[in-house]
């Protein structure tokens, strides 16, 4: 028997999963984006249906008939109908849970009961539902939602796994931050005074890194980079391009202890072709090219924690939710469209150094080594 989701509370971006599921069920089409996240209105994917799975025993497919502009919801495989119910219903359903999600203060809130309610009508116990297994071995495992479509220019039918953002939450993050993703530059000029005096730095609300940068900067310390703090990021990195590391080192210095400036993606990377560290030809297209490679790995599937294959595992694209409620989507036959999406529109933003366990001086081996960490995160506004 399906749960009741009603006094569920999720953060918005979760509640976004659930939105997009209503939304596209209801208008039974799923726009393409151009390169400014505008919907191209000659460019979408029919939506054929939609493949869930909340409980092990169980895949549920919710099947759009054009003809009848209804929705079934039958389990895979078999011929019973659970129940049909008309596409309008989608609709406005979708915009009622969209409107008080919208509203709703707080970073956890619950759905409007009426939404709630039509969710035990259409078999949904959890908004948030797990990967289908059998697709998820298929296509990896950072899809949030599986459709079976057909292109619109191509008529090609095919399923793809699509993972989901949303602008009317907090901007959501591209690559996350963890006490895994630090770099470990060696500090010259440090001793054991030095050492204490910078780790019991503090502006009083935190650790103050402003206050760290100064101390940096007064005592002439230099920093060098050494190395990935675990080896498996580097492992990773390094299926992305050999100089992988090198270049996101470059970035995170920069962002943390040199940018007097801009902290977006594109501008570092551009001030980056301009000092060419690597000593690279052509160093425009090489760090653009490489830094756009790692997004889009970060994108995929690959994470600084856990070994990587090199395989993408969203096979479909990525679907937005827009704060004005419209969701369109970049999918694989916009494969530079999106890169180049991600490149102008995410930044290197400063994390906890206490969560993330950084920024903080350690002795290895009688060297000093300073590790720095970073999160890639979209940024507000699309450009």
């Amino acid at each position: 028997m399906t749960e009741s989701i009603i006094g569920k509370k999720l953060n918005k971006g979760e509640w976004a999963e659930f939105y997009v599921l209503l939304k596209l069920l209801g208008e039974g089409k799923l726009y393409t984006a151009d390169k400014m996240l505008k919907k191209k209105l000659d460019s979408y994917l029919d939506i054929l249906k939609i493949i869930r799975q909340e409980y092990d025993t169980q895949v549920l497919e919710y099947i759009v008939d054009e003809d009848t502009a209804s929705v079934t919801v039958k389990p895979q495989n078999a011929n019973t109908v659970l129940v049909s119910i008309p596409m309008d219903e989608f609709v406005k359903q979708a915009t009622t849970l969209f409107d008080g999600i919208k509203r709703a203060k707080g970073m956890s809130v619950p759905a409007p009961n009426s939404v709630c309610e039509f969710a035990k009508v259409i078999y949904v116990g959890k908004p948030k539902a797990p990967a289908v297994k059998a697709l998820k071995k298929q296509f990896g495992g950072k899809n949030d939602i599986f459709i079976e479509v057909r292109d619109g220019q191509t008529s090609i039918v095919s399923v793809m796994g699509f993972s989901i953002k949303s602008k009317f939450g907090q901007n959501p993050t591209l690559f996350n931050a963890g006490s895994s993703s630090q770099f470990l530059y060696k500090v010259s000029g440090c001793n054991d005074t030095v050492m204490q005096e910078f780790n019991a730095i503090s502006d009083g609300k935190g650790r103050g890194w402003k206050l760290c940068k100064k101390y940096i900067y007064d005592h002439n310390l230099t920093l060098s980079y050494c190395r990935t703090q675990i080896p498996t990021y580097d492992e990773n990195l390094f299926l992305v391009r050999e100089s992988m590391s090198k270049i996101l080192a470059w970035c995170v210095k920069e962002r943390l202890i040199d940018s007097t400036g801009d902290t977006e993606v594109k501008e570092t990377v551009e001030r980056m072709s301009a000092a060419n560290p690597l000593n690279v030809p052509n160093p425009t297209v090489y760090y653009e090219k490489a830094v756009k490679d790692f997004l889009m790995a970060g994108f995929t599937g690959m994470t600084a924690a856990y070994k990587w294959d090199g395989k993408e595992q969203v096979n479909g694209g990525y679907i937005v939710v827009m704060d004005d409620g419209d969701v369109i989507c970049y999918h694989s036959n916009d494969r530079e469209t999106f890169r180049d999406y991600l490149y102008r529109n995410t930044y290197f933003e400063y994390v906890s150094s206490d969560k993330y366990n950084w920024s903080r001086i350690i002795q290895i081996d009688g060297e000093y080594y300073l590790p720095l960490n970073i999160s890639v995160r979209f940024c507000t506004h699309t450009r």
